[in-house]
């Protein structure tokens, strides 16, 4: 997964009203009433927020989980207030 943000909130306004535009002309096609593709056309982007933004992952080691969700179970485990609130991502080419 190659995340670009940390959490939804901090996905850039014109980045996703693009993406958002992209959707709707692939949608716009389909003879669809626009309150359906208004609805359609939102679960399209929360299904983007998993793929690029990492909070909203899946865990490697276990797919019923996503970060965030392992995040708060860490959070209880230990009592303390633990925030990511950057993260790098290296990528090593073969």
């Amino acid at each position: 997964m190659k995340p670009m943000y940390l959490e939804p909130a901090q996905v850039d306004p014109t980045f996703l009203e693009h993406e958002k535009e992209i959707l709707r002309e692939q949608l716009a096609g389909s003879g669809k009433p626009a309150k359906v593709i208004d609805q359609i056309l939102e679960g399209k982007v929360q299904k983007m927020y998993t793929d690029i933004c990492l909070l909203e992952q899946t865990f490697v080691k276990d797919d019923q989980k996503t970060i965030k969700e392992l995040l708060q179970e860490l959070i209880a485990k230990t009592g303390e207030n633990i925030k990511i609130r950057r993260f790098s991502r290296f990528e090593i080419s073969a």
